[in-house]
């Protein structure tokens, strides 16, 4: 009988990832989370966060950045997390370049960053860290 509670618990950790509606939406937010809302808001929508280091609060999937009280930039590296044409971590540069025709990649730091969006100050942008040709960060910012 414990055999098969573990199982069943098991199963049911394995099933929370995948069957959560973690959608990206480039240049909005992801996790439920949009750039611009407050801290009052996010905690409504996630709950607690896990640790909090200045301005960035840290949850299992994301990590968040306030400034004026709001959110300003959110990141995440967990695969399940994707955009609605089913994209994410793990993507290939091939992939984004294929689904995004006007997205910017350039080599940046040791890796390459994908961008959605314009450098334009004030705008949202959406940030694909690239390295070794896949998708390991995903980054959505108000520059």
């Amino acid at each position: 009988m414990c055999r098969l509670a573990a199982a069943a618990l098991v199963l049911a950790a394995l099933a929370l990832p995948a069957g959560a509606s973690a959608t990206i939406k480039p240049a909005r937010g992801m996790s439920g989370v949009t750039l611009g809302m407050t801290p009052a808001q996010v905690q409504a929508k996630l709950g607690s966060r896990v640790l909090k280091s200045g301005p960035r609060w840290y949850y299992p999937t994301l990590t968040l950045t306030f400034r004026g009280g709001r959110v300003v930039e959110l990141t995440t590296r967990k695969m399940y997390e994707r955009l609605a044409n089913g994209l994410g971590i793990r993507s290939t540069e091939r992939q984004l370049r294929a689904a995004f025709p006007r997205i910017r990649c350039e080599a940046w730091t040791i890796f390459r960053r994908c961008r959605l969006g314009s450098d334009a100050k004030g705008s949202p942008v959406t940030d694909f860290i690239v390295d070794r040709g896949r998708v390991t960060q995903i980054t959505i910012a108000r520059l």
